[in-house]
């Protein structure tokens, strides 16, 4: 049976980017759910999808193109994935186009309260901004504020014996986190934790006073993070921001020694030392940087992509390069004007090429020698600037040091 399809006024008010008020070439893309264009941590990237599949960039304003961000996907009931297609994504547009958010009032809220009975529905981010919802990460599910003290199924079987010697543990914590003095631990951040972990974390930053956030922001004070058997973690975004900006990166065996000593043990004998590409000491390189003040890791550096990225990595880059204190230009041609009349040094240009082709790419036939690669050496040669590939940049914030200029 084919899905069912908007008709074309509905296409255009939800898939097709509009124009901006007094321009005629700029398209603005609108989020199909929040009605937004905004794109932040909160919302995750702008994603694009014709029948089901998933749109390259050159295409996204045609207008069979559906736009929407992926946290509003990930949030929307009725939406799932099936390998690489997309499911019921038109359906749930369709569904919340009818429900007005609770909370700015405009139409395509598809989160609604887990609790049954509840009438208010809301986009994912601007429930986000709400204090007193409350969460079930795994499940993807919310209470409002009216029913914040409802558990969700899960916390109801978490909550039985087996889990009655940890609860203890952490009420008796209570009274043993103000022993250790000068400690600030305002928000923490997960990263690559299973589900227990997951639990585990939220109910330690409950008990201690300290927030928990699902995704990265800049007031996070504490990645915890899983290891491997060798103590490595994963190369998360979380875990490479949290390098730039100085915060602790701890194996989850911190928070189970705070438990076990029922106050705040130190920090510094469970930092990771070790991620899963072979860096070592990023975390402390980082931390002590921090307390030093010392200059952003990219500083003063300017950096052009050249080639081929898939979007949302490319977004992750620029972010990155914008917390190491770098500067992103897109502008080809700007950059060598720059350059040859001299208000950028050669030497702190830097070309980046995606080191793998993008995915069912046939460019991988052509061997090692990519074409982006060679695209950015000829420029490289004509301007004097660096050529590197995205595993630099990488690699330099892993370890909170540049690293040499091979490609």
């Amino acid at each position: 049976m084919c899905p069912k399809k908007y008709p074309a006024k509905r296409l255009k008010k939800l898939k097709v980017g509009h124009l901006k008020s007094g321009s005629s070439d700029v398209k603005e893309i609108v989020c199909g759910f929040c009605q937004s264009s905004e794109l932040s941590m909160a919302t995750g990237p702008m994603l694009h999808y014709a029948n089901g599949k998933s749109v390259q960039s050159s295409n996204i304003f045609d207008s069979n193109v559906i736009h929407v961000h992926k946290k509003c996907i990930d949030w929307a009931p009725l939406v799932y994935y099936a390998g690489e297609t997309i499911i019921n994504l038109e359906k749930e547009l369709e569904r919340s186009g009818k429900l007005e958010c609770s909370s700015c009032g405009l139409k395509g809220a598809a989160l609604g309260c887990y609790m049954n009975q509840c009438r208010k529905s809301f986009h994912v981010v601007c429930a986000m901004k709400i204090l007193d919802c409350r969460w079930d990460l795994e499940n993807f599910s919310m209470f409002c504020p009216s029913h914040s003290s409802l558990r969700f199924p899960k916390e109801k079987s978490q909550f039985g014996e087996k889990s009655s010697k940890n609860n203890s543990k952490l009420t008796q914590m209570n009274l043993g986190v103000s022993l250790r003095k000068g400690v600030t631990i305002q928000v923490l951040c997960g990263s690559g934790l299973s589900t227990k972990e997951k639990f585990l974390l939220v109910k330690f930053g409950a008990t201690i006073g300290a927030s928990v956030s699902k995704y990265w922001n800049p007031n996070v004070t504490h990645v915890i993070t899983a290891t491997d058997v060798n103590g490595a973690c994963c190369r998360t975004i979380k875990v490479l921001m949290a390098i730039l900006h100085g915060c602790w990166i701890l194996k989850i065996d911190w928070i189970n020694a705070c438990i076990e000593a029922l106050y705040l043990v130190d920090e510094e004998p469970y930092e990771v030392n070790l991620d899963n590409y072979g860096s070592r000491d990023g975390p402390k390189t980082g931390r002590l940087r921090s307390l030093d003040n010392a200059p952003s890791l990219f500083k003063d550096l300017i950096f052009h992509f050249i080639g081929d990225f898939v979007p949302t990595y490319k977004i992750d880059l620029v972010d990155l390069i914008s917390a190491a204190g770098g500067f992103v230009l897109g502008c080809k041609n700007k950059l060598v004007a720059q350059i040859r009349d001299g208000r950028i040094a050669p030497a702190t240009a830097f070309l980046v090429y995606n080191l793998e082709p993008p995915q069912g790419s046939m460019l991988k036939e052509e061997g090692p020698v990519l074409p982006w690669k060679r695209e950015a050496e000829v420029l490289a040669a004509t301007i004097g600037s660096h050529v590197i590939s995205d595993r630099w940049i990488l690699d330099s914030i892993a370890a909170c040091r540049l690293q040499p200029f091979t490609v």
